[in-house]
């Protein structure tokens, strides 16, 4: 199977990843806009990685998926010199290195929602013009009002050190969210170290072995988990997410399209120097 290197398809390409990159300019604004009530004293330097987790994570895979590209597809084999593999590799570790704190940071955020505790105070309504807030969604907040208390007036939870409160249903959806961004978060850093191994072994001796073809079917259980996260945020009623998500998962259909022309040629060439 070789990749199609026709316009309309290449277009398309390009077209998802510069949607990847639109999406990035909006979790930044997303981020800024929530940590700006989360961290109303200002991010510290130590925080940045937990208040910037979406906009930092996405920036760093973009990066990757165009080294990706390069390696796989833009740049031959043979144009790929001592001074360019050296410097895709060290960007490519640079990014792995962003990735995996990242990866910390939507860990680190379960802080949040495992940080609630049921609410015994005076009535909620009372505390409207104070520091709380009440929990819209994952990265959506809104200052405590008239109308949002009435919601507070049965059951409800508060974070006291993130000063926020919230329904037990909204607090649900906040947990679910959370957990949904840490399972895809940790499913992609598998899938991309497996590709990086690929990269770095040319597939050269394990082509059409039973072994490559059982870690590729793994590569599509994997891939069946992101689809069901990119499902589960339209579920949840995050619209935005899933389009993220599902974005994420076409392009790497196209590294993976570049990495088994890579690999096919790759076995070509050394059948014919077995011949030779």
């Amino acid at each position: 199977m070789i990749v199609k290197t026709g316009r309309l398809y290449q277009t398309f390409k390009y077209a998802v990843y510069f949607a990847l990159a639109v999406n990035t300019g909006h979790f930044f604004m997303e981020n800024f806009t929530s940590s700006a009530i989360t961290y109303e004293d200002g991010v510290a330097i130590g925080d940045i990685i937990v208040a910037y987790t979406d906009s930092i994570d996405t920036a760093a895979w973009l990066i990757l998926l165009l080294l990706l590209e390069l390696e796989t597809f833009i740049l031959p084999d043979d144009r790929i010199k001592a001074g360019i593999e050296w410097t895709i590799n060290i960007l490519t570790v640079l990014c792995g290195g962003i990735i995996l704190y990242a990866l910390y940071g939507y860990w680190a955020t379960l802080w949040i929602p495992l940080g609630f505790e049921l609410y015994s105070g005076p009535d909620p309504c009372t505390l409207i013009g104070g520091d709380l807030n009440y929990v819209l969604d994952l990265d959506e907040f809104a200052p405590l009002d008239a109308q949002n208390c009435a919601s507070l007036a049965g059951e409800a939870y508060i974070n006291v050190k993130a000063n926020l409160m919230a329904t037990p249903e909204k607090l649900s959806l906040l947990n679910r969210l959370t957990w949904t961004d840490v399972l895809n978060a940790t499913v992609w850093v598998v899938i991309v170290a497996v590709l990086e191994a690929e990269v770095y072994l040319h597939s050269s001796k394990l082509f059409g072995t039973k072994f490559f073809l059982a870690y590729k079917s793994a590569k599509l259980l994997l891939y069946a988990i992101l689809f069901v996260c990119a499902f589960y945020w339209w579920m949840l009623g995050e619209p935005w997410d899933a389009w993220d998500a599902f974005l994420w998962i076409v392009a790497f259909f196209f590294i993976e399209m570049n990495m088994l022309t890579w690999q096919e040629e790759n076995a070509d060439q050394r059948a014919v120097g077995a011949v030779k």
